[in-house]
């Protein structure tokens, strides 16, 4: 295994930073073996902390050239191309001095697969958003009587807008809804009283099974 020294540690630290070549590639040029690079990792933790901000240093480079390239490639650009003619020089035959130079440029429209991709990207953010709201605590709002909640009620059926009261579709909507509310309350109620009367029932029905002389005890 090689020796850990900081001078081998910083020329890592600067290839990696670099992102000319991979780990295996920087090991082998520097002479180390890949397991011995991981190895330092886990025994070194300077030397771990110091690779971890190299690699994200190198990914934020990365990101900020994409960006820098997708604005070009949204806005458009000017693409500049160079010509130059060289002639031997006559004072000395050896050597080329340049005889004229042409500078063409050359605007390069914005592309339409990157205008794509950013409003999709932006689409797909928005709808991201509105999701978030609903996957929230819902507001819960306590009404005095039940004409108020079934005001309220219309108005949210009409997109939280004025006027609903007299759309004929949405009156009938929440009238059903309500009707069916009511219903289930009922069931639920009627459900409860049974239990209720059951639970009375009981203890009489306990008493009448317990052997002569016997009473149940409170």
């Amino acid at each position: 295994m090689s020796k850990f020294n900081n001078k081998l540690a910083a020329r890592i630290i600067e290839m990696i930073e670099q992102d000319l070549f991979g780990i295996s590639e920087i090991c082998k040029i520097l002479h180390i073996a890949p397991k011995t690079f991981y190895e330092w990792r886990k025994t070194k933790p300077e030397f771990n902390e110091a690779v971890e901000a190299a690699i994200d240093h190198r990914e934020e480079s990365l990101v900020s050239s994409a960006r820098m390239g997708l604005k070009q490639l949204l806005e458009g650009y000017i693409q500049k191309e160079e010509r130059i003619t060289y002639v031997p020089d006559k004072n000395n035959p050896t050597e080329d001095i340049e005889k004229n130079r042409v500078v063409k440029k050359k605007h390069c429209a914005p592309s339409i697969r990157a205008i794509r991709y950013v409003l999709e990207r932006n689409d797909k953010m928005k709808e991201k958003k509105a999701e978030q709201p609903s996957q929230q605590r819902p507001l819960i709002i306590e009404v005095p009587d039940e004409e108020t909640k079934r005001q309220l009620m219309i108005f949210r059926k009409n997109d939280f807008r004025t006027g609903g009261a007299e759309d004929a579709e949405i009156v009938a909507a929440v009238d059903e809804e309500l009707k069916m509310e009511r219903e289930k309350k009922a069931q639920m109620n009627r459900i409860e009283s049974k239990k209720q009367e059951r639970s009375e029932i009981l203890p009489s029905s306990i008493d009448c099974c317990l052997p002569p002389g016997y009473t149940r005890r409170g």
